[in-house]
């Protein structure tokens, strides 16, 4: 990246009704459709050193590899969150910054100092919107035409462990260590609701169409359809969650997570654990995932992988689900000593050799 050609800054709102500008009147536009990778995609990942990495995804041959685009010291503290929204590339640090980067041009925009506590989640929608959360207990939205925060949503009582936005852009949720999630209204900028969780919720995601979530806590997730109050279905991990991805794979979604025994954990939307795969030598801090051509011109969902361990994976999404899928919809496991253990090969592996903490993948590596 090229050298900081501005700086962006504002001021911390105090109340959740003053506003820079109006939500509703600008609005927030559904999420477009998904496209797939062409030719390359990007990988942005964040590290306990500090350092941003920007690795690119691309087939040589029949190989894919993974090569480093940059590699440059972004904050003066740990790198907790990063997302990618179409040329813009933002992270979230605990120095309590936000840092903004064209990456089709290849330089810094500047920074963003609306928080006044660690960042600890970063959710684009589309290219038009940023939203942040952090230990302050402030959730942030930004348009992304002159980085102006349209509304500072203030309705937690701790800090906010996550944000996700619903592909329609008119919903968000969020849950935060006061032990409640959280419904906002984007079109309003107002909370729809706020409900207690049985324990401190860590993670939140949306499945890709938009009619489930996802609520991870320590070892548990709670399943939920829009629109009910209880969870349609509670998974019970063996093993600490670290990160979360709901994803859909020939109709059907499935739920990743990565966890604190080195290994990604595939459990079907009822609930019930498919299988597990060690993917790396240590914890797995982040999950991500980009729809890519195959050279064969078919179409595939890749799985990206980030682990204490410092490299950064791709899969196959089809090679970790395939060989379970089936042999499930017959007979799933009864109990979990039942549940297959895999041995998959990754698609591709690149050794950054730093603690990495958190991943977003993205179509477009410019």
């Amino acid at each position: 990246m090229g050298k900081q050609q501005k700086r962006v800054k504002s001021e911390a709102t105090e109340t959740t009704t003053t506003t820079v500008a109006s939500v509703a009147d600008e609005g927030i536009p559904a999420q477009p459709e998904r496209e797939a990778a062409q030719s390359s995609f990007l990988v942005s990942a964040g590290t306990y050193e500090r350092i941003l990495y920007g690795i690119e995804g691309r087939f040589v041959g029949e190989q894919l590899t993974l090569n480093a685009q940059f590699i440059f010291p972004a904050h003066i503290g740990c790198i907790k969150a990063v997302s990618v929204g179409g040329r813009y590339l933002a992270s979230g640090s605990t120095d309590e910054v936000i840092k903004l980067y064209d990456l089709k041009k290849r330089v810094e925009l500047g920074s963003l100092h609306e928080h006044k506590g660690s960042i600890t989640s970063l959710h684009f929608h589309g290219h038009t919107h940023l939203l942040s959360a952090s230990e302050d207990g402030a959730i942030c939205i930004f348009r992304t035409k002159d980085w102006e925060p349209l509304k500072v949503l203030k309705g937690h009582k701790g800090t906010v462990n996550s944000i996700a936005i619903h592909p329609s852009g008119k919903l968000a949720l969020s849950v935060s260590q006061d032990r409640t999630v959280i419904v906002w209204n984007l079109l309003t900028g107002q909370r729809a609701s706020r409900t207690k969780t049985p324990q401190v919720g860590e993670i939140v995601a949306w499945s890709p169409s938009g009619a489930l979530y996802a609520i991870a806590y320590a070892t548990e997730i709670q399943l939920h359809s829009v629109g009910q109050s209880e969870s349609v279905a509670t998974i019970f991990c063996r093993q600490r969650i670290l990160s979360m991805l709901i994803v859909t794979l020939k109709g059907q979604d499935y739920v990743l997570t990565g966890c604190q025994d080195k290994r990604v954990h595939i459990y079907s939307i009822g609930g019930a654990e498919l299988a597990s795969v060690q993917c790396h030598d240590n914890r797995i801090k982040g999950l991500s995932s980009v729809d890519l051509a195959f050279p064969d011109g078919s179409i595939h969902t890749v799985l990206i992988s980030v682990s204490s361990d410092g490299r950064i994976k791709a899969w196959k999404l089809d090679d970790l689900i395939d060989p379970v899928a089936v042999t499930f919809a017959i007979a799933p496991p009864s109990s979990a000593k039942d549940v297959p253990e895999l041995s998959v090969e990754p698609l591709a592996v690149y050794n950054a050799d730093v603690r990495l903490t958190c991943v977003a993948a993205s179509s477009n590596a410019y």
